[in-house]
């Protein structure tokens, strides 16, 4: 116990004495005070490091360590092989990114980019300690990483990263997920050392959306992990537990042993990988419907379409799915689909009949779009009538749409007052 006591007492003094220092340092804010001793404590020399077998280790190093991984261009991951990336065509990617500025992308300006950091909090605590970019070079689809082996030594990392992207030039940004983490995680850790984090200026396609709305209806996740298990054909079944990250990076830090991010890097490289060639998926979907093999991904391209204006390519594919789709509700969300665009077209003789079609199948949303086709198109009051009445009598309603037909039939009787002074 008196042991412990006095490692403790050791401790407080040297927190003291280090405090004491950066106090003095009058041109940093508090908050870069308590990070800097953060960081002092976490590279502290003192700390028991682990046995472990002769490794390269971080002391040998400078501030940043770097890593490439190489897949051919012939290598195949699902149904096509890392070359193929090359022929998407610039407007698959526009449609996907929902961005007319990546008509103006090829496939070999664009830089995929992923991070490992130290927690999924966020803000100025959260250090982004690995950087992965992948890119189509003439060998195939190439990995560069980038680790951070000293947190005293951002801005040297930050400096060599800022040189790579320079050298590289690229056209446009893509992740997954980078749009609430990765590019906010960046910008704030190039805020604090008063720069512009490079990729911030460019395109950026977050595949995680398009993904949503590709797998939406076939699989019951979109991990990016998981997707390129299912599609691609990539095993995670030995990838380090993402939740295991921190804890690896801080081993490192401590035992200055590189080996102990080994895992950590494959993991990112295989991200990386992966969101390349979903990217590629998406694109070949695009092109053409036979590559999709289940009517969930046919609804999901027809879906992409629709946002992206391409209304009679999205209508061909949403009456495919119309007539092969087994499943209740890619069946409805396809006639959902259908009717809005018809509707848009101000075909509304066409989509009454879709509505209809859907009111025999349960859909609420059905009632309510027949009820006003009928009330301020068709001027059948008594119809409209008819069929809110017998939408609220189901009661198979959410409380919103209770209380949207409650409204209406009221207002549908008031109307009928009006035209039978009888009633």
């Amino acid at each position: 116990m008196a042991k412990t006591r006095d490692k403790l007492a050791r401790l407080d003094q040297s927190v003291r004495k280090e405090w004491s220092r950066l106090e003095s340092e009058s041109q940093l804010t508090t908050r870069e005070k308590l990070e800097r001793l953060v960081r002092s404590r976490l590279s502290d020399s003192s700390c028991p490091a682990p046995a472990s077998a002769p490794h390269e280790t971080a002391g040998d190093l400078p501030p940043f360590l770097e890593r490439e991984y190489t897949y051919p261009d012939s290598a195949r991951f699902g149904s096509f092989a890392v070359g193929d990336l090359r022929r998407i065509r610039s407007n698959e990617l526009a449609i996907l990114a929902g961005d007319s500025a990546w008509q103006a992308i090829n496939p070999e300006g664009m830089i995929f980019f992923d991070t490992e950091t130290t927690g999924l909090a966020g803000g100025t605590g959260t250090v982004a300690f690995m950087l992965g970019f992948g890119f189509l070079d003439p060998g195939g689809f190439q990995v560069r990483i980038f680790v951070l082996a000293d947190l005293n030594r951002e801005d040297e990392f930050l400096d060599r990263v800022d040189l790579f992207l320079r050298e590289r030039s690229p056209a446009a940004g893509v992740t997954y997920n980078g749009k609430c983490f990765d590019y906010p995680l960046m910008e704030t850790r190039y805020v604090l050392k008063r720069r512009r984090f490079p990729l911030l200026s460019l395109p950026h396609l977050d595949f995680l959306y398009p993904a949503r709305t590709l797998w939406r209806h076939t699989f019951p996740s979109r991990r990016l992990g998981y997707l390129g298990d299912m599609l691609l054909g990539l095993s995670r079944e030995e990838d380090v537990d993402g939740s295991e990250i921190p804890r690896l990076y801080f081993d490192f830090l401590r035992s200055r042993d590189f080996s102990a991010l080994d895992a950590v890097m494959e993991h990112n490289a295989l991200d990386l990988l992966g969101l390349a060639m979903l990217v590629n998926l998406g694109g070949r979907y695009l092109q053409d419907v036979s590559h999709t093999r289940d009517e969930g991904e046919i609804l999901g391209t027809a879906r992409l379409l629709e946002n992206a204006g391409s209304l009679e390519a999205a209508v061909e594919r949403l009456e495919t799915v119309r007539a092969v789709a087994e499943r209740r509700e890619v069946q409805s969300m396809a006639l959902r689909h259908l009717s809005r665009i018809r509707k848009k077209k101000k075909l509304y003789g066409e989509a009454s009949a879709l509505w209809e079609e859907l009111r025999c199948m349960g859909d609420p949303r059905a009632v309510r779009e027949l009820s006003i086709h009928y009330e301020h198109r068709e001027r059948d009051f008594n119809r409209a009538l008819d069929l809110v009445r017998g939408a609220l009598e189901n009661g198979d309603l959410s409380l919103p749409q209770q209380k949207d037909l409650e409204r209406r039939l009221e207002r549908l009787n008031r109307k009928l007052a009006g035209l039978d002074p009888e009633a």
